[in-house]
């Protein structure tokens, strides 16, 4: 049976940034616990067509979307420019874009149509750990703005030159900046969920089933995650949690901080200068509960538990 989220009853979740890796998590994930008809997506009308799998059995759509199939068509898709009814009724926000300045666009765009919406509640927005430490190791290498791409021959891409947009920590701290200036003396609260360097699979669709091993080996080694209070620590954050979390701040009954930091890997560099690398400060997964899973397969372990994720950021 569904449960019952808070979210759900002052009107639908909007969800911006819903094509990256964490974005389509979350969507899945909001489908499943507040039913799909409570869930917008923000897609670009160019990409909605080919947004959900076709042609694949519906138990294995389940197993990879996290939603059954009858939940997740409900989801409205609407193109981000196009998106003021959407966000004049909306009662919650999810900014859950993978790369600054797609974030900072998301936000310039989105939260003024926020002005027309008196019933709306919270605004959820992932972020990265570094943004206020952009000139310190391992962030500035992090921040380093994205080189531009250009076709050579038999259609190879290969960098050249500077692209134009900021970097990644850059794009981020922008969009916090909006979100907290929009929300400031009005009835609605902003929260910040920051992650460390993405790893872990989105949903894996039948294409993916050569995704990268790394990426298999965060779901299943790292299952766990530490929180902490604002912008503190480095690291890595596994995508499924992250999404669970950005989620559960957005749903919870009860008023989430403002600014969390979730890590499913804690590292501290060996020396001020990042020369010598980083060390990891927490222990992977046990053996034991890493048995009887297969990526390729759709055997994932399950997103972290909203109950525990009450639990450790209450201990914060």
């Amino acid at each position: 049976a569904r449960v019952t989220r808070a979210a759900a009853a002052g009107g639908p979740v909007v969800i911006a940034g819903a094509t990256t890796s964490t974005g389509r998590l979350v969507a899945g994930l909001a489908a499943k616990a507040l039913g799909g008809e409570n869930v917008v997506l923000l897609v670009n009308q160019d990409a909605q067509k080919s947004y959900w799998p076709e042609d694949m059995p519906e138990d294995i759509v389940e197993q990879r979307m996290y939603a059954p199939v009858d939940e997740l068509v409900k989801a409205t898709l609407v193109d981000p420019r196009d998106a003021g009814d959407a966000l004049g009724k909306c009662s919650h926000l999810i900014f859950a874009a993978e790369w600054g300045a797609t974030q900072a666009e998301l936000a310039a765009t989105l939260v003024p149509l926020l002005d027309s919406n008196p019933g709306f509640q919270r605004a959820v927005m992932l972020s990265r750990v570094g943004i206020n430490r952009r000139d310190k190791v391992p962030f500035v290498e992090q921040n380093k703005p994205p080189k531009k791409m250009q076709e050579m021959a038999l259609g190879l891409k290969l960098p050249a030159g500077d692209s134009g947009q900021p970097g990644s920590l850059d794009g981020f701290a922008e969009a916090e900046a909006t979100l907290a200036a929009a929300a400031e003396g009005k009835s609605w609260t902003s929260h910040v969920v920051r992650s460390g360097e993405l790893r872990g699979n989105g949903p894996l669709l039948l294409a993916d089933l050569s995704a990268r091993l790394v990426d298999n080996l965060y779901d299943v080694k790292y299952q766990d995650l530490y929180f902490k209070s604002g912008d503190d620590g480095q690291g890595y954050t596994k995508r499924l949690n992250l999404a669970a979390t950005l989620l559960r701040m957005t749903t919870t009954a009860s008023t989430p901080p403002a600014d969390i930091a979730a890590l499913s890997v804690v590292c501290e560099m060996v020396d001020p200068f990042g020369l010598l690398g980083e060390k990891t400060l927490t222990e992977p997964t046990g053996v034991e509960r890493r048995k009887g899973y297969d990526m390729a397969k759709g055997k994932a372990p399950a997103p972290i538990a909203d109950e525990l994720i009450d639990q450790l950021v209450a201990a914060l």
